[in-house]
């Protein structure tokens, strides 16, 4: 590891509220050296995951086969000049949501799936995810959207008397995707802020 630090570094590797996941984040497996820190988070495939590089709070990340050197590097957002501390949740053994918090504005996560090595295009404020058919919920302006996480097309647009927040995601209490396809979700109501609880089918492509 200590090897990994050296070639991450000499390569370039360090640049100068949103619902989350109910599974634990990756730990990680990490070494320092000269002031870096790199950190591997392994899928069950060999030589397949996520690696970190960071020097402090700005972070190179990417996804790698073979050797984590060799990483293919994210492109940090819009907005962003380079990234923070990453959180990476495994959600079956190849599926992987890299989340990104950058307060005031939320939060990004890509999305890596090893077995085919698909990356999804940056993804703002995803409250939950749907593993088995591949789709994420997300805090768009005053809107609950259901994306496609590779394809990006809508699915779902959900539209409430939302209580007033910066974003409604700060009034989203809960929110998961049940194992039958429904999306479940808690929110507050107006400005009384009354919790309403709802349970609604979410279709997997576009309706025509």
């Amino acid at each position: 590891m200590r090897a990994l630090a050296l070639l991450l570094l000499l390569s370039g590797a360090v640049g100068p509220a949103a619902a989350r996941s109910s599974l634990p984040a990756s730990s990680g497996e990490c070494s320092h050296e000269g002031g870096v820190s790199v950190c591997l988070y392994r899928s069950l495939l060999p030589s397949v995951g996520i690696v970190a590089a960071c020097r402090d709070a700005d972070c190179r990340v990417g996804h790698y086969y073979g050797k984590p050197a060799d990483a293919e590097w994210l492109a940090p957002p819009p907005g962003l000049a380079t990234l923070p501390r990453p959180e990476v949740i495994w959600y079956t053994s190849t599926l992987a949501q890299i989340r990104f918090d950058t307060p005031p504005h939320g939060s990004w996560s890509y999305f890596f799936e090893a077995t085919r090595r698909r990356l999804s295009a940056p993804r703002a404020d995803v409250l939950g995810i749907d593993p088995r058919r591949l789709l994420a919920a997300q805090a768009e302006e005053r809107a609950i959207v259901v994306r496609q996480i590779f394809a990006g097309r809508e699915v779902a647009r959900i539209e409430r008397d939302w209580a007033p927040a910066q974003s409604i995601g700060d009034v989203i209490t809960d929110l998961r995707f049940d194992p039958d396809g429904r999306l479940s979700f808690t929110w507050l109501r107006g400005a009384a802020r009354a919790p309403v609880s709802e349970r609604l089918s979410v279709p997997s492509v576009p309706r025509s």
